[in-house]
Formats: structure tokens, sequence, C-alpha cells
């Protein structure tokens, strides 16, 4: 009995211990893990999987050790283990976990889990409103003819973040030296440190000879992300905490990254110096000019910071700073805003973890100046399921280049890769208020259709309290507008911007007028012309073609047949064929607004009924345009 009783108490003390000691291990996992040395942390962390310990906090932590690292796929593990335990967890946990699932092609698994996050965290669901996160289609961005190629400069390792110096030249990051004898590797990721290089480009983006910028700018530990001055006299750059070979450190023991500036002497880069926002006990990075080079932009978890990193940005006048400014929720998220870079025309690009979108870090975009502050995501080829961050864009020739993981024609972890045919539009928003002609808010349902310059319609909406909103409309580009209401003279006209964002139309009452006999006599309607060979609505026939939809409506027992016409020249039969399509795309036009196809009928006569007979004499341009008609007919 005895014996029995030692034999529990030295088994519990073995237990005791084995638990201790996992936790023990665990403790200085997360030492490591906190003090950001992923790499060491994550190989203390799979030694305790190994040995069959894995708590919530463990499978987190090794998570999001393989996230910072870039390497998804681990990830992924990491935070299957996680979820299948645990679905209380943070939200940046959340978002993570959505990312690498994007990044493995899981996109269904990855909105079902948003749907969860949205039901765990209702108040996500304002704040995703704050965030915007407008996807624009390659058309609307002009991204379809963008064009992307990995750059000559690329190594096995990290090569990452273009800055302009100059006309013809570039200055990147770059951990090329990783496999050098003497070079020291990071505990972020076990590469080297990086170094700042420079080399020139043509307007190709080819890159020539590469070399290390002269000066005591690279140094012991990671320099990186640099900006330049116009003149190419000052430099802004990121390196870990040391100068004057001293290194600091915080209260853990980290060495974090500050912004320091240098000035070029016409040789070699000197005097260097710590901007005085930093602080030993917070990352300052990656900092961007504005345009007028009066505003220095950066990322920094400085108190006050609502994420992993926020974007801030501090004034500049006569080498002072003044204090850094956080650009608030709408761009900020509680996950890494980083990477900005501004554009000639104040136009602020970032990379963003934390907003539900392809996968790793996207690249996105708000224009300073704009009123609406919208926050617009690009599509591919910009954006991946992997990290993409970096851009920097020259908007005149509408060239630049990105840093990406991307798989694709990948060299090392990060590449970088040259890009072409980027035009980035300007997007307002627009408010239509409408009354009446007397000044009088209207009665009855208002539709509101908004067609582009070509007459496809992007969309009808339904107008509320007499106005709507009209959102993401480009400012180079005309639109027409089509205004309906049962009890109004239909409405069409182009639209504009002329540095307004709001402009009133005024309808015009009618009374409702007998059943139709004649429908162009009806609507003193003008015939619907055509250029040249083509069948193609024009853009001068939507007031017209407008009455024609709104009598439609008011009365649905009126049948029409269109009727297509041509000009005397070509042959006979070619142009009996294109009056038909030209009937037949006036039918659609209509369809397309909401007229039954069923109530339509066309019929093309080619050259046969000629208004102008331009075989007796010899026609003018106008005479001929007269020709190129359409009418309609109402069929009892």
């Amino acid at each position: 009995m005895k014996l029995h009783f030692k034999c529990i108490t030295l088994c519990l003390l073995l237990v005791s211990g084995f638990i201790y000691g996992q936790q023990d291990r665990e403790a200085t996992a997360n030492s490591k893990y906190n003090s950001m040395s992923y790499t060491e942390a994550i190989a203390l962390y799979k030694g305790l999987v190994a040995d069959g310990y894995g708590s919530p906090e463990l499978f987190e932590n090794l998570g999001n050790s393989y996230y910072l690292q870039s390497n998804y796929a681990l990830a992924k593990v990491s935070y299957d283990s996680l979820f299948k335990r645990t679905r209380d967890v943070s939200k940046s946990t959340y978002y993570r976990y959505i990312n690498v699932l994007r990044s493995e092609k899981e996109d269904k698994k990855a909105d079902k889990l948003y749907a969860t996050l949205l039901k765990k965290y209702p108040k996500e669901k304002i704040e995703e409103k704050l965030k915007n996160r407008i996807f624009l289609s390659p058309e609307v961005l002009g991204v379809s003819s963008v064009t992307l190629k990995n750059s000559k400069i690329n190594s096995p390792y990290s090569d990452y973040k273009v800055s302009y110096l100059g006309e013809d030249k570039i200055v990147y990051s770059s951990s090329k030296e990783t496999k050098s004898f003497l070079s020291t590797k990071s505990i972020w990721n076990n590469e080297a440190y990086t170094n700042l290089y420079e080399s020139r480009f043509d307007g190709d983006g080819l890159i020539g000879e590469v070399s290390k910028l002269k000066g005591r700018i690279n140094r012991f530990y990671n320099e990186s992300s640099a900006v330049f001055t116009k003149d190419g006299k000052t430099m802004y750059f990121t390196r870990n905490n040391h100068l004057a070979n001293q290194v600091k450190t915080d209260s853990l023991e980290n060495v974090l990254l500050k912004i320091y500036k240098a000035t070029y002497n016409g040789k070699r880069w000197v005097d260097i110096e710590e901007l005085p926002f930093n602080s030993n006990q917070y990352n300052c990075a990656h900092p961007a000019l504005s345009p007028d080079e009066d505003y220095l932009y950066f990322s920094s978890d400085m108190p006050g910071t609502k994420g992993d990193s926020d974007l801030y940005r501090v004034s500049i006048s006569d080498n002072t700073y003044g204090t850094p400014e956080n650009l608030g929720a709408q761009i900020n998220t509680l996950g890494r805003d980083t990477f900005p870079f501004i554009t000639s025309e104040n136009v602020l690009i970032f990379s963003s973890d934390y907003r539900n979108g392809q996968g790793g870090l996207d690249l996105y975009y708000t224009d300073l100046k704009s009123t609406n502050k919208r926050i617009y995501t690009f599509s591919a080829p910009i954006n991946s399921s992997f990290d993409d961050f970096g851009l920097v864009y020259k908007v005149s020739e509408g060239t630049g280049f990105i840093s990406s993981n991307r798989k694709e024609d990948n060299v090392g972890s990060d590449d970088i890769y040259a890009l072409s045919g980027l035009k980035i539009p300007k997007l307002e928003n627009l408010t239509v208020m409408i009354k009446s002609k007397k000044g009088n808010d209207v009665i009855g349902n208002t539709a509101v259709t908004l067609s582009n310059e070509n007459n496809n319609i992007l969309g009808t909406i339904a107008a509320i309290n007499n106005q709507v909103s009209l959102n993401d409309l480009d400012l180079s580009k005309t639109y027409i507008l089509e205004v309906n209401n049962e009890n109004y003279q239909p409405y069409a006209s182009s639209l504009k911007f002329k540095g307004t964002n709001t402009t009133t139309i005024y309808l015009t009452e009618k009374a409702p007028p007998p059943a139709p006999v004649d429908l162009q006599e009806l609507l003193k309607l003008e015939n619907i012309y055509f250029d040249f060979d083509k069948h193609a609505i024009r853009s001068d026939a939507a007031i017209e073609l407008a009455k024609i939809v709104e009598i439609l409506n008011r009365y649905p027992v009126i049948n029409l047949e269109i009727v297509g016409h041509t000009d005397l020249r070509g042959p006979a039969l070619y142009n009996e064929r294109l009056s038909l399509q030209r009937a037949t795309s006036v039918k659609q036009w209509l369809v397309d607004r909401g007229i039954s196809s069923d109530r339509i009928t066309t019929i093309g006569y080619g050259e046969k009924q000629p208004i102008n007979d331009c075989e007796r004499y010899k026609c003018t341009k106008e005479q001929h345009d007269q020709n190129r008609r359409t009418e309609f007919l109402i069929k009892q």
C-alpha cells in the first residue's frame, strides 16, 4: 500500500514536471515571438507541437509567425489547428486567417469565415463601411492595359521597395548578400539584413548595373525604403535603431525601426541624423514625400495607432518637423497599413491586410484632394493572392514598380516588378437634386439612369427624397443622365463635372395626353440618324429615344414598328441588311431600358425609300445623312 502511494506521488511529480517543462518552453517561445525573433520562435513552437503540446495561444502565435514571414501555406496549417480548438480569437487573427485562405485559393472557406467574423463582431459591419474597399474593375481603372515583368535586379532573396532618384535612377532594398560569409542574418526571416542599392533604368523598366549607395548608409542592420527630394540632395530612409555605431533597444530589448535623413554632397551620402519624432519604444518606417515636399508620410505603431501599424504624416518646414498626424479611421485599420506613396497628383497609394482583399497585403489608393475620400483597390495584375506592396508610379508615363512575393515568375522571397500602362482615374461622387420647373419637389416615383458616352447603361437608381448619389465617376469623362417620372416630361442631358459635387435638374410638369395615334406627330420626334456605314447608336439620339421610352411605359397597349433606312451609296442588298441592323440597334436600346421586346418589330428598307433622290442629282453630305434615318410607327 505504501509503495502504491509512492508510485502515485512519483507519477504526479513526473506529470507536473512535464507540464511545467512545457510551460517553460512555451514561455521561451513566446518571448522570442514578442521580440519578433520569428525564426527562433517557430523552431521552439514546432518542437512543442511535435511533443504533443499545443495550446490555442501556441497555434495562434505560430500562425502569426509564419504569417508575418509571408509563409502563408504554413500559416494556414497553424490557423487550421487554432480554429479547430476555438473561435474566441481577435479580429486581427480572423483577418489573417482569411488572407491565408485566399492566398491558398480557398475563397469559399474565406467567405464563410468572413461571415462568421461579421456575426461575432457586429461593429465590424460599421467599420467595413468606413473602409469602403471599393473594388474597381480593370476597365474602370485602365488596369486591363497594365503589364508586369520581373526586373533584372531580383536575387534569390528579398528585393523590394523601389524609389526614384532623379529621372533615370532607382534605389531599392535587398538582402542579396545572404550567402556572403560576412553577412549577419535577421532573426525575423533568417535572411541577411537589407541594404540600399542604386541602378539606372530606362523607360521600359529595364535595370542596369547595380551598386550600393555610397556613404555611411549601409551599416550593421536593415536599411530600406528610401525616398528622395526632387533635387536629389536629401534622402529619408528606414534603418534599425542604430547611429554612430550605437544600437538602442526598447524595453523588451528589441532593435526597432526609425526614419533617418541624409544629405548628398555630390559624391556620397553624409550627415546622417535621426528624425525627432522617432522613439526607442516604437517603430517608424517607409517614408514618402508629398509632391510639394511639405509633408513626410510614413508607417508607425506609435501610441495612438489603432492597428498593427497605421499611416501618419508630419509637416516639414525649414528642416523642422511638426507633430505626427494619424491619417484616420477611413484609411487605417486594425491590421497592417503600410508602404505609403504619394503620386504627383496627390493620390495616396498604400498596402493593407485588413480589408478582406485578395490575400496577404493588397494595394489600395485614395485621392487626398477628393471630397469623397473613398478607398479603392486594384484588380489583377496589380494585386494578387500574395503580398503586393511598395507601388511607385510616374503619372505622366503610366510606368512604375511594385514589390510582391507572388509565385508567378518569382525569383526570390520578394521580387520587384516593372509595370506599364497604368492610369489611375480621378473619381468623384455627384449628388443630383431633382425639382420641378416651378421649384417644387417632384411628385411620384423618379428613376435616374446613367449611361457612359458610348450609351452603355451604367445603372438606374430610384430617387430618395428627390435626390440620388452617383458614386465613383471619372472626372475626365462625359456621361448621359436620363430622368423619368410619370408626372413629368422625360429628361435627358449630357453630364460633366464643373468643379462642384452637386447639380440640380428641373422637370417640366405635364398633363396626361390622350391616347396617341401617331407617335412621331405626338412627340414631334426627330428621326434617329446614323454615321456612314455604321449601325451604332449615336450619343445625340438619347433625348429622342428617352421620349419613346416614356410613352411606351405610360401606354402599355402601344406596339411599335421601327423602320431603318440607308442612303443610296453601296450595294442594295448590303444596304438592306445595314438598315435592319440599325433598326435592331434601336430596338435593343429600348429593351435595355425595360421595354418588352414583344412590343417591338423591326424592318429594314435599305435604300428603297430615300428622302433625297441622290441618283438624279449629286447629294450633299447633309442630304445623305437625312437618308440614313430610323422611323417609328405605331402598330394597332
